[in-house]
Formats: C-alpha cells, sequence, structure tokens
C-alpha cells in the first residue's frame, strides 16, 4: 500500500515535469540511473554486503529487465492510445499473477481472490476511463498487455529473490540493470547534457526518493509476506492516490464513477487480505536471510 501511494503521487509530480517539456524518456533515464546511484551510496555507507550468489545475478539481471519493460511498455502504449488506457491495461496485471499462481505455483484461485481481482479490473476501468471509454489500437493493445505482464513478471521474480537476499540489495540490482539499459537508449549526454531549471532538479530529487527507491523497496519487502497476486493487486490503488492527489494538488474533478471505480478498488484490496488471512501462511525466510533484512 505504501508503494501504490508513493507511486500515485509520483505520477501527478510526473506530469508537472511533462507539463514542462520533459520528455518521460529523460525523466525515466534519470530516474533509474539517479536512484540506482543513490541507492549504492546509502547501502554503502550502511556497509550493506552486495554480494550476491553467482546464481542470483542472471535472475536479478532478469528482474531489472522486467522493471524496465514494465515501463517502456507502458510509454509506448501511451503514444500508441492514452494514459487512461495504458493505465487500465496495465493493472490487469493481477489476472496473469492469479492464473500464473494457479497453474505453476498451484496456489488455490478461492472465491474471495476471484471477486477480489473482478473488482479491480471493473474499479480500475471506471477510475482512469470515466465515461470516456477506452481507446485502443491493436498495437496499442498488445504493448498494454507486455506491460501488465513485464509488472507481473517483476512481481513473480521479485518473491524469489527476496526470500534469499536482502529486499534492498535485489532493488540495488535491479536498478543497476534498469539504469543501463536506459542509458543506451538514451544517451547520457543527452540526458544530463541539458540545462534544467531548480525547481526541476528539486522534482527529480523527489521523484528519485519518493517515487522509485521507496516505493520499489517497499513493494519488494512487502513480497517477502504477501503473494506476488496480492502484491499486484494490492498496487492497483496507485490510480486511486493518483487521482486523489490530482484533485487535491492540481484541482481535477472526481466524476460519479471514478470515486465509484475508487471505492471497487479499495473493496478489493481489503478482500485480498482477508483471502490471504485465510490462506495457510509458509515460512518467509530462513534465519539468515531476515537477519540481513533487520540489518539493512
Amino acid at each position: 500500500m505504501c508503494a501504490a501511494a508513493l507511486w500515485g503521487v509520483s505520477g501527478v509530480l510526473a506530469k508537472a515535469l511533462f507539463n514542462r517539456q520533459i520528455e518521460p524518456w529523460t525523466l525515466l533515464a534519470i530516474r533509474l540511473t539517479g536512484a540506482f546511484v543513490l541507492l549504492l551510496l546509502i547501502l554503502s555507507l550502511w556497509r550493506v554486503s552486495l554480494r550476491v550468489p553467482r546464481a542470483q545475478t542472471g535472475r536479478l539481471i532478469v528482474l531489472g529487465l522486467a522493471m524496465t519493460s514494465a515501463q517502456f511498455t507502458y510509454y509506448v502504449t501511451i503514444s500508441l492510445t492514452d494514459v487512461s488506457t495504458a493505465l487500465f491495461l496495465q493493472y490487469t496485471a493481477p489476472v496473469f499473477v492469479a492464473m500464473y499462481a494457479w497453474l505453476v505455483e498451484k496456489e488455490p484461485l478461492t472465491a474471495l481472490k476471484s471477486g477480489a481481482i473482478l473488482l479491480a479490473i471493473v474499479g480500475s476501468y471506471l477510475l482512469v476511463t470515466g465515461a470516456g471509454g477506452i481507446r485502443v489500437s491493436s498495437l496499442g493493445l498488445l504493448t498494454g498487455i507486455l506491460s501488465a505482464v513485464a509488472f507481473g513478471l517483476y512481481a513473480i521474480l521479485g518473491r524469489g529473490r527476496v526470500r534469499e537476499i536482502g529486499s534492498w540489495t535485489v532493488l540495488l540490482y535491479a536498478l543497476g540493470t534498469a539504469a543501463v539499459v536506459w542509458n543506451l537508449i538514451v544517451p547520457p549526454w543527452k540526458t544530463f547534457g541539458r540545462a534544467y531549471a531548480p525547481e526541476e532538479w528539486a522534482l527529480f530529487g523527489v521523484i528519485i526518493v519518493f517515487g522509485t527507491i521507496l516505493p520499489f523497496g517497499s513493494f519488494l519487502y512487502g513480497l517477502r509476506s504477501i503473494s506476488p497476486s496480492g502484491a499486484s493487486l494490492t498496487a492497483t490503488l496507485e490510480p486511486v492516490v493518483g487521482s486523489a492527489a490530482a484533485f487535491f494538488l492540481l484541482g481535477e474533478l472526481l466524476g460519479v464513477s471514478q470515486i465509484a471505480g475508487g471505492l471497487a478498488i479499495a473493496a478489493a484490496v481489503a478482500l485480498i487480505q482477508v483471502s490471504d488471512l485465510k490462506s495457510p501462511r509458509s515460512p518467509l525466510s530462513t534465519p539468515s536471510s531476515r537477519s540481513r533484512e533487520v540489518i539493512e
């Protein structure tokens, strides 16, 4: 819930930068690079061990690629459709995660969880589209579904990594991979060679800390105690918080359908928490991994 809230507020701040003619690709490159460098500095000062088993290195790189792919396909979907459609398509991720958990991990698909997923999808549709409906081209539909799959993959892969490695160390490797990829897409001299106003640098800093490090770290930390399907479903609170923040900070009005959508998503999150409480719990981590988390 903390991750979803921070992502929702950071979306409003990102919109303020877009209004200043900052391209989404530039913001993403600065966000990922800045977050990686800052987190590396913090973990080094805390003397957190950054070594990981060789067997995990490749999986951490894949996790970073999933993070990058989710954001890349999301922005492509925006360019091909609109923000509302892109948001709705990305937040169908709980469906893919739940199906994976049911088919591969044999996690039961209970009536409560199924109802929560349905509520979240209907709520997301009402919240982000209002009365305007969605606009979908065939390519936009494809990239939107890919963004949902990539976000779901991030949740699934993250669960396995945080059980064996500290969540902040996992995030560092994921951010490092994503930063390298984006600096190949957008050359650093084009990203950082441009003159930015002090207000823009301030917004960059807030998004790096409160829109990247803390929410992604919180999401991974939460995966230690709830399932990937529960985590991805809880993350659907992001558009709820984003809409509320836009209402209070930008004066954007909320219609009846959007309020109903927000309430439906809140009900879905409550249902998934009840579902998790009723399901049998398994040991979350070994003593050594738990002690690493306490240190971090």
